[in-house]
């Protein structure tokens, strides 16, 4: 029984491991997908998400002013991004807006 134990400690380790680069990888490439149309001078919020695991639904909400589809400028749909010619107020609401000085509020915390 203690081997299952131990077995069990080395697994949530190195699994707490992996999950905390996914994490970094992916809201890495989030603030440089940001970036990218704020140096174009396009509005962007984000919209962490807070409510569940990401391996459950998403890394937050990434809302980009532009008419673009996320298909055709990433090469397949990702659920955390979307374009939207006029931003909602409803967006402008319950998202923050990103800056260039502000990049690191893209984030998302591993519960």
């Amino acid at each position: 029984m203690n081997d299952l134990k131990h077995d069990w400690k080395k697994t949530k380790k190195e699994f707490n491991d992996h999950e905390q680069a996914l994490v970094a990888c992916y809201i890495a490439f989030l603030r440089k997908t940001a970036k990218h149309y704020l140096l174009q001078g396009r509005r962007v919020y984000f919209k962490e998400n807070n409510i569940v695991h990401w391996g459950e639904w998403d890394f937050g909400k990434l809302v980009i002013e532009g008419r673009e589809d996320t298909y055709d400028v990433f090469g397949e749909y990702i659920p955390e991004i979307a374009f939207e010619p006029e931003v909602s107020d409803e967006v402008q609401k319950n998202c923050a807006q990103v800056t260039l000085d502000n990049l690191d509020n893209i984030r998302y915390e591993i519960r």
